[in-house]
């Protein structure tokens, strides 16, 4: 019964800590990009045929890579291998599929706690899914990317208000965002919330 008592009291806590932030939101983000974890190439062909395009580019940036995974939490040679799609049209939200063998469905959070996670550290809404992508056990989110104005300004914001970051801020050069600095949070669900100044 105190087990369960104190499981309740962690929950409202946390449901505080996002719906209590004074002067919302923390940081002001828009969504780029959605990184997709699967075991399987279906996404691929789903991608494809709803007009996604496939990007393949021609140069690498090797010492990005450790640092990726890092920030993704999967082994350096899924970073390594990640493929990108480009949306459809000028407003979509990109996406980037890892291959990778897929651990235990993450935690599942309260769908208000994760609206005021969003809304008042991001200034967001949540997130959808891809439409593109059909939602099984053999895909999931593994990270959102969102473009900031000043990450150094969302790292000091973000600590101050008691967001926990998992990823420093950090520069680094990618072929897919060019040099560009980047950092990391987590949602209320488990999920890579990655914060990029391009």
């Amino acid at each position: 019964m105190l087990a369960l008592l104190g499981l309740v009291a962690c929950s409202k806590t946390s449901d505080n800590l996002y719906a209590g932030i004074a002067n919302p939101p923390l940081v002001e983000a828009r969504l780029h990009t959605v990184t997709l974890a699967t075991d399987n190439s279906k996404v691929f062909e789903e991608l494809q045929s709803s007009g996604y395009v496939y990007v393949k580019f021609s140069s690498n940036y090797p010492a990005s890579h450790s640092v990726e995974a890092s920030l993704w939490s999967v082994p350096e040679q899924v970073a390594w291998a990640a493929v990108h799609f480009k949306a459809p049209g000028a407003a979509g939200v990109d996406v980037r599929v890892l291959k990778m063998a897929l651990a235990a469905s993450s935690r599942v959070g309260d769908s208000a706690t994760e609206t005021a996670f969003f809304r008042n550290v991001l200034g967001t809404d949540v997130p959808a899914w891809p439409a593109a992508v059909k939602q099984t056990d053999k895909v999931r989110v593994q990270v959102w990317t969102y473009l900031v104005p000043d990450i150094l300004l969302a790292n000091k914001r973000l600590r101050e208000s008691g967001i926990p970051v998992v990823f420093d801020p950090e520069e680094i050069t990618t072929a897919y965002l060019g040099v560009h600095k980047t950092m990391a949070i987590r949602s209320p669900h488990g999920t890579i919330v990655e914060l990029v100044q391009k």
